[in-house]
């Protein structure tokens, strides 16, 4: 009986950080991680001052956390889905519209706040991810992990490529954090190798077409 418990260790171990990253760099947590770095690391927002960047970041986590959070919450609470997990893909598309209406909402209220324009740049790119999960969704299980920070990882190639940003050494790191959710997302069953890379490449591409281009 000790023998199999001390096996046991590694693989929960393993599977409570995988669950620690997935939660850490959950699709809902991505904006927040991206408004931290455009208003507080080497940005043209970085000069702003300090009470300015905490309202847009309020803003920012209210919208696009806070209150899909609560309304994804609420949804389980009355068992119009099953789980938090959104195992199957029909399940997610209900939640995917929220966080969809979310970034809309934040779009707008800052939409005349000439400031806020990296943000904005970023909310219509993560915006055209969700579209992308949404219409794959019904038919296939993407990786809404992945497809959150392929845009991320697009939102730093884009400012370090225009000169908006200086995120040479941040770029790498979330890189490496990319590759460890990845094999976060594979060692908790939740997707196919197939799954996480079309995730990472259709965000990555569509947020970096958007962010560069429109």
């Amino acid at each position: 009986m000790e023998h199999a418990q001390t096996l046991s260790t590694p693989t929960q171990s393993l599977t409570r950080l995988s669950q620690a990253i997935s939660l850490l760099l959950h699709p809902l947590t991505i904006p927040l991680w991206a408004g931290i770095l455009m208003l507080f690391g080497n940005t043209l927002m970085a000069t702003m001052p300090l009470s300015i960047k905490w309202f847009f970041l309020a803003v920012l986590a209210l919208n696009t956390l806070v209150a899909p959070a609560l309304c994804i919450g609420l949804l389980r609470a009355f068992r119009l889905i099953p789980d938090l997990q959104l195992s199957e893909p029909r399940q997610r598309l209900i939640p995917i519209l929220i966080v969809l209406l979310s970034y809309v909402s934040c779009l707008m209220m800052l939409s005349d706040v000439m400031m806020a324009f990296l943000i904005r740049r970023f909310l219509f790119a993560a915006m055209g991810c969700v579209v992308l999960t949404l219409i794959v969704t019904p038919f296939w299980k993407i990786s809404l992990h992945m497809t959150s920070i392929g845009g991320l990882l697009a939102l730093l190639t884009a400012l370090n490529a225009s000169g908006l940003g200086q995120f040479p050494y941040t770029l790498v790191l979330f890189i490496l954090l990319a590759g460890l959710l990845g094999s976060a997302r594979l060692w908790l069953g939740s997707h196919n190798l197939a799954q996480i890379a079309a995730g990472l490449a259709g965000g990555y591409t569509i947020a970096l077409l958007l962010i560069l281009f429109v």
